[in-house]
């Protein structure tokens, strides 16, 4: 059988037999795949400490191409992120993007710039101190991750009418329809969210904006709380899932 090798991030695995793990990976080049893992839970296993969640390694394994699971082979670890495990909070946290990976892709679906987010996700998510700091975080990784998925709202004119949207005024967001309303367009439709003009603004800043950048964009809690609401109700807009972690987050 050919060997195949990617870069992938370990989402969660699941005991197998008495000594053998399934291992759930987000790869750069395969996408999400479910590898065995032979012998991972023994206490000399070649895998010991390496496949535990929101690492990053270096990954080689072999089976049947589009088989619904495939053999690991060999790993090399990338980068760790320990910091992750051992704070619980933190942990709630990555937990919730695995999910958002787990609803948004499908196994086998690759997908560069949404892969290169995870990864960049759970490192600024490591270095972070505060619970504030954690939910920016997470709300700036929703919204990217959506994006990278194809559903980027449209948050430069009025969805209905077309109208370049000024930045003077106050709009509204309708989650469903996925953008913004200008305010005579509001009155056609119902469920929309109302936003300040600058909570608006700074919804499109993070359209635009990397993760290294991102630090330096913090809001304020009254400005990330008025975001959340419309990011959330658009997330739950396109992806319909019960998230069970988020029940956990701050």
């Amino acid at each position: 059988m050919p060997l195949y090798n990617d870069t992938a991030l370990v989402l969660r695995h699941y005991d197998l037999a008495e000594s053998d793990r399934i291992v759930s990976f987000f790869g750069r080049r395969y996408g999400r795949i479910r590898v065995v893992a032979k012998g991972a839970k023994k206490l000399k296993s070649r895998f010991a400490g390496r496949l535990e969640p929101f690492h990053s390694l270096d990954i080689v394994f072999f089976g049947k191409e589009n088989a619904n699971l495939v053999k690991l082979s060999s790993v090399e670890m990338s980068t760790s992120r320990t910091g992750i495990s051992a704070d619980l909070e933190k942990f709630y946290h990555a937990s919730y993007m695995v999910e958002m990976v787990e609803a948004g892709l499908r196994e086998g679906d690759p997908n560069l710039t949404a892969f290169d987010l995870v990864a960049k996700g759970l490192s600024w998510l490591e270095r972070q101190t505060g619970s504030k700091d954690l939910e920016w975080v997470t709300r700036f990784f929703d919204l990217k991750f959506l994006s990278a998925l194809g559903y980027r709202p449209m948050l430069e004119r009025c969805l209905l009418c077309k109208k370049e949207w000024s930045g003077d005024t106050d709009p509204f967001f309708d989650p469903l329809a996925g953008g913004l309303l200008c305010r005579r367009c509001s009155d056609k439709k119902t469920g929309f969210i109302p936003l300040s003009k600058g909570a608006a603004k700074f919804l499109g800043k993070i359209l635009i904006t990397d993760f290294e950048m991102a630090e330096r964009l913090k809001p304020s809690q009254s400005l990330l709380e008025e975001i959340s609401r419309s990011i959330l109700a658009f997330r739950n807009a396109r992806l319909q899932k019960v998230f069970k972690t988020e029940r956990f987050l701050a």
